[in-house]
């Protein structure tokens, strides 16, 4: 398959995944420790994935069945998959829940597929072919200055609370007009993507979660940067800085 039967591949199977998901009543509980929660659910959804990935016979790393980390490093493509990103967020039936199938080669996004399903928006491009929204190019309109922007962040799962460190957060965001936070990586930066918001700010946050919206903000013309690989022992988590242009970039 050529690059352009990958982005459709991975739209079709963000749909078929999505949708699935939108049919399930039942939330069943895996575990629920800390500031995280597992769902039967995310397993289910990240097999079914698995088994229509299958067909191109291309590796696939996954929040919850893993992966080969050392395809960071690697010339290969790649499938990452996050398979209900907004987990937290589809237990509790609010909205803002996607599927998120990238791929990728090395450190370098060539195609993603974001599907909020709650909503019925896919987002899918890469840098050889632009942004779509359910299938139409988008040209993002992007704020003009940090003073009008709208920088997405959230806090992951391993965020530390201690006080110095929530001092340093609001620091980082007090430059810009407004924060918003979602519940779901993949469709923050899908948002900035877009042009709904103008930067994504996120520490320790994982591949899976924004391997697709790597390639979006590629597609859509905007700037990335990873940094910190290996937090915490963790080889595929990052501090990830995702912006329209690099002057949104934050400074610590």
């Amino acid at each position: 398959m050529d690059n352009l039967e990958m982005l459709n591949f991975a739209r079709e199977a963000a749909q078929k995944a999505g949708d699935r998901l939108r049919g399930i009543t039942a939330r069943r509980v895996n575990s629920d420790a800390a500031n995280d929660v597992k769902l039967q659910e995310d397993v289910e959804s990240e097999i079914f994935i698995r088994g229509l990935l299958a067909q191109t016979g291309i590796e696939v790393v996954g929040e919850e069945k893993g992966g080969d980390a050392s395809l960071i490093s690697r010339k290969e493509p790649y499938w990452v998959v996050d398979p209900i990103d907004g987990t937290f967020n589809f237990l509790r039936g609010l909205p803002n829940v996607s599927v998120s199938i990238g791929l990728m080669r090395g450190m370098e996004p060539i195609v993603g597929a974001v599907y909020d399903f709650t909503r019925g928006e896919m987002f899918s491009g890469g840098r050889e072919f632009g942004l779509f929204l359910n299938g139409e190019k988008v040209s993002p309109r992007w704020a003009k200055s940090r003073a009008q922007a709208v920088v997405m962040t959230g806090f992951p799962s391993i965020t530390d609370y201690s006080d110095e460190n929530m001092k340093r957060f609001v620091k980082r965001m007090q430059t810009f007009k407004k924060v918003r936070m979602c519940g779901s990586a993949a469709i923050a930066c899908a948002w900035v993507a877009s042009g709904r918001a103008d930067c994504y700010d996120e520490r320790g946050i994982n591949l899976w979660d924004i391997a697709a919206g790597l390639a979006l903000i590629e597609g859509a013309g905007g700037v990335w940067k990873c940094e910190g690989a290996g937090i915490e022992g963790r080889p595929l988590t990052f501090n990830l800085q995702l912006a329209c242009r690099e002057e949104f970039y934050i400074k610590d």
